[in-house]
């Protein structure tokens, strides 16, 4: 069972203190690096910290179009999603996944034969 504690503060103390609670919480950077937490269209600055990539890269692969993004005018922007989703496209299995994948294709090719 939770304790009860009474205090001696007033209404007002008790907002400063919640309200310097918020924003410790808010300024932590747990908050500060989710992406749900921030805006989903960022720019080119942005999405050379998101991909770990140079500017000229970027408009590489723009220019290529092997990168989702959007223009309007002079400007590019990216969604967030998008690139960490184009991100994890380029993941490689591991061995043991390979191991197991073959595994599986030769288990279910030997029932047929």
């Amino acid at each position: 069972m939770d304790k009860l504690i009474l205090s001696s503060l007033t209404e007002a103390e008790i907002k400063k203190l919640v309200t310097e609670g918020v924003r410790e919480a808010l300024g932590s950077s747990e908050y500060k690096q989710n992406p749900a937490n921030q805006s989903e269209y960022v720019e080119i600055d942005e999405a050379c910290k998101i991909l770990m990539k140079s500017k000229p890269t970027i408009y590489s692969l723009v220019c290529k179009k092997e990168i989702p993004h959007y223009k309007r005018g002079k400007r590019l922007y990216f969604k967030r999603s998008e690139l960490l989703e184009w991100l994890m496209q380029g993941r490689r299995k591991t061995i043991e996944e390979i191991r197991h994948s073959s595994d599986k294709s030769l288990s279910i090719k030997g029932r047929f034969y």
